[in-house]
């Protein structure tokens, strides 16, 4: 096993963007009600064909293409101690180069012969992580089997459980439950294609009881989320259901599953001609969900979606987002007073074949847009996770993938104000690429990054252009970032304000 060597830094990496452009497109009605039918780091499902058709034009009062880059802190006719409070509602920014070596808690890379990834972490308190994902056993190996590291206070790991599967079989996510561990992942099967499972583990990495696999005939499935169900009676999965016939022909599926193991129900969600399901979390309601994900309507017109499902799966309500040629979202969270904070990823109106925008949104309780910001640049964005804190603000994942060997794939950490504002601007790499799937909140506070990353130079590799590398090069990745300071949010009524002045 390679040594592990965290990295204590102290500083935290300086702020630094411009801002230029317009919004892009505005959003167009909500979809009606999807048709649900009853009879869904892994390889994903394929995104749906990009549209043809150009969304509706940019909002009225976008500023022009022409107006020329100015940094977000100076918006027009805003008085200088008014900015934090001023929440410009759509903003495209022209990101920097990252700028590496800020503050970290920790950061350190776990491997052995073959790939390593982290895709979830969970923080069970005391400062103890158990990380999960997967691995292959070396250079050769091309069959991914489930990976369990726990990690002691300092670090350092206290085991690991590297799964002997007869076939692939992954770890996506995993849910602490009072006497272990259950874990989502894909699984493959030889007669059966490709499906989802859920396991259970024991706190020292033992499995209880039998992997519980779920196939669909006629095509694949691949694991999306989970969430353990509101009358706590099993949990509720979002997967990705993909056609043998033509990957195009997809949609999102959600199951509930008892803690016995039997599928309780299922929903097949067809709005539009294809559909996608990105994640799934709780509602601060205590009894619905929040479904992320992307919808192909009708005119080859594609955009972010958004879903409320009760208990039993049935649509509450949903919202389409449509930008630029493409766009999909990624996450999705709840403020303490109900709005969503929502990560994913656009394709720009200009697009050239050069990269991703990353996208930001806030909506209302029920999905109507208050601001949204997009993050393009040199590299391919994408935000596919975040996390909303009690006081408002938010700090999103967003990756960017180098699309060259110039530029090495990282991962960036940008918390905003509840009003749109960017209050800080963190990257992160290690080695010669690095790629984050998940971040969460540790026990103190940290911003906890879970991914993999290039560490070592591959055989007839000709640059360090992420595309290029053999698998066998990438290394189980985790990093913690600084937590936050403490927030007073300059924006809220007086009467809201604490008079005891600490």
């Amino acid at each position: 096993m390679k040594e592990n060597v965290p990295k204590w830094l102290l500083a935290v990496s300086a702020l630094a963007f411009l801002a230029a452009g317009a919004a892009l497109a505005q959003e167009v009605p909500p979809a009606s009600g999807a048709a649900v039918q009853p009879p869904p780091a892994a390889a994903s499902a394929p995104a749906p064909a990009a549209p043809q058709e150009a969304p509706p034009s940019p909002e009225s009062d976008a500023r022009a293409p022409d107006s020329g880059p100015r940094t977000l802190s100076q918006p027009e006719s805003v008085p200088e101690d008014g900015l934090e409070c001023y929440a410009s509602q759509s903003e495209i920014t022209e990101l920097r180069e990252p700028q590496f070596g800020g503050g970290s808690v920790f950061d350190l890379v776990y491997s052995q012969d073959g790939m390593d990834v982290f895709s979830d972490v969970l923080s069970l308190g005391d400062d103890i992580l158990i990380a999960g994902g997967s691995y292959t056993k070396d250079t050769k190996d091309s069959v991914y089997r489930p990976l369990l590291v726990k990690y002691d206070e300092r670090m350092k790991p206290l085991w690991e459980m590297r799964g002997e599967t007869g076939g692939m079989r992954t770890i996506h996510r995993m849910i602490a439950t009072k006497d272990g561990i259950t874990v989502l992942g894909d699984i493959g099967d030889a007669q059966k294609g490709g499906g989802i499972y859920i396991a259970s583990y024991d706190y020292e990495g033992k499995v209880r009881g039998k992997p519980i696999p779920i196939f669909e005939s006629g095509g694949d499935l691949d694991a999306k989320g989970f969430v353990q169900a509101a009358d706590g009676s099993g949990y509720i999965i979002a997967a990705q259901f993909v056609s043998d016939r033509d990957e195009r022909e997809q949609h999102g599926m959600l199951y509930k599953i008892s803690r016995a193991g039997g599928v309780v129900w299922k929903r097949s969600y067809k709005t539009g001609r294809s559909t996608v399901f990105n994640s799934i979390n709780a509602a601060i309601d205590g009894q619905s969900y929040i479904v992320a994900g992307q919808v192909v309507l009708e005119g080859n017109l594609s955009g972010g979606w958004l879903l409320l499902v009760d208990g039993n799966g049935a649509i509450k309500w949903q919202r389409s987002y449509p930008r630029g040629l493409a766009a999909s979202l990624q996450a999705a969270a709840q403020t303490k007073d109900g709005e969503f904070v929502l990560g994913g990823k656009a394709r720009p109106s200009d697009y050239t074949g050069d990269g991703l925008a990353a996208w930001v949104m806030k909506t209302d309780s029920t999905g109507n847009p208050l601001w949204q910001r997009f993050f393009r640049g040199d590299y391919s964005y994408g935000a596919p996770d975040l996390i909303v804190y009690e006081d408002g603000r938010a700090s999103v994942l967003v990756t960017g993938q180098g699309l060259d060997g110039a530029r090495p794939s990282h991962a960036r950490l940008m918390t905003f104000s509840p009003k749109g504002s960017l209050l800080h601007l963190e990257d992160f790499t290690e080695g010669q690429n690095a790629v984050a799937h998940r971040l969460v909140s540790g026990a103190q506070g940290e911003r906890i990054l879970a991914g993999h990353a290039q560490t070592s130079f591959g055989e007839r590799q000709e640059s360090n252009k992420a595309s290029s590398a053999p698998v066998y090069t990438y290394d189980a990745w985790i990093l913690a970032g600084v937590p936050l300071d403490s927030y007073d949010d300059p924006c809220l009524p007086r009467s809201a304000l604490s008079p005891i002045l600490d």
